[in-house]
């Protein structure tokens, strides 16, 4: 129980250490919703991270597939700031997946750190 309890607090905190830190925004999220979208996305990658923790396949798995979609969120966070800053802010789709594609990011990196330590 004290290490489900320490991998939920590490796992929280860790990002959103960074992100109070500002390196959200220096990877690119916008200044006034940097920490939101973080703070969004912790209690949903802590969902995924507890669920993905207890299926049979092994942990070093889950933890691979979170890497994944990491990578795939920021991916999504860093197409839709280019296009919507080159829209001049025009392009709402790109908006909305420069927004969610943070909070993905946050989720996702959430739930890889849970996953790790959970190992």
């Amino acid at each position: 129980m004290k290490n489900l309890i320490l991998c939920l607090v590490v796992a929280a905190l860790l990002p959103l250490g960074f992100a109070l830190l500002g390196g959200a925004r220096a990877l690119g999220a916008h200044i006034w919703w940097d920490v939101q979208t973080i703070l969004i996305g912790i209690p949903i990658g802590l969902a995924l991270g507890y669920v993905a923790s207890w299926l049979p396949f092994r942990r070093s798995k889950g933890t691979l597939v979170f890497l994944i979609l990491l990578a795939i969120g920021f991916g999504l966070a860093k197409y839709g700031q280019i296009t919507f800053a080159s829209s001049y802010g025009e392009d709402a789709f790109a908006g909305a997946a420069w927004y969610f594609g943070w909070i993905a990011t946050g989720a996702f990196t959430t739930a890889t750190l849970f996953t790790a330590l959970r190992r």
